[in-house]
């Protein structure tokens, strides 16, 4: 499912797999994204209401990404400082987009989150859950546009 205004994507039949295929030729065959391997557990406290946008980036000279965020108390912002952000994703934009990408799905701190970045190009989440009932995992996927700040 598109939303309307065109900035975020989650796979859900095949005419999403064909967007997402034209948007995968454009950029994840491209340029040389990067992969952050990380869990729900970690994303959660990016998901409150006080964060205005979340980064993904890094932390002084670590060569490892990891999500941030901006956030917005009493009008003044804060960051991390050092924090050297490669992708900026709006919250107002992301927060629909997690909501219809988790829709159904169970989430615990160690559900897997895997996304794939470059500076401002889509970014894409994969999310990956064991289903019980089936013996195997249950993948979603989605892209988002970030914000260019």
């Amino acid at each position: 499912m598109i939303d309307n205004e065109k900035k975020w994507l989650v796979i859900e039949n095949e005419q999403d797999e064909k967007w997402e295929e034209n948007v995968k030729k454009k950029t994840l065959d491209k340029y040389p994204y990067k992969s952050l391997e990380t869990n729900y557990g970690k994303l959660k406290p990016f998901l409150i209401k006080y964060t205005k946008f979340l980064q993904i980036g890094y932390f002084l000279d670590d060569e490892h990404g990891m999500p941030s965020g901006i956030f917005e108390i009493n009008g003044k912002p804060y960051r991390l400082p050092d924090f050297k952000p490669e992708t900026t994703i709006d919250m107002s934009i992301f927060k629909p987009f997690w909501k219809k990408l988790t829709e159904n799905f169970k989430l615990h701190n160690y559900t897997s989150i895997k996304i794939s970045y470059y500076q401002n190009k889509p970014v894409w989440f994969e999310i990956k859950q064991y289903n019980p009932n089936d013996r195997r995992d249950e993948i979603r996927t989605g892209i988002i546009i970030p914000e260019y700040e």
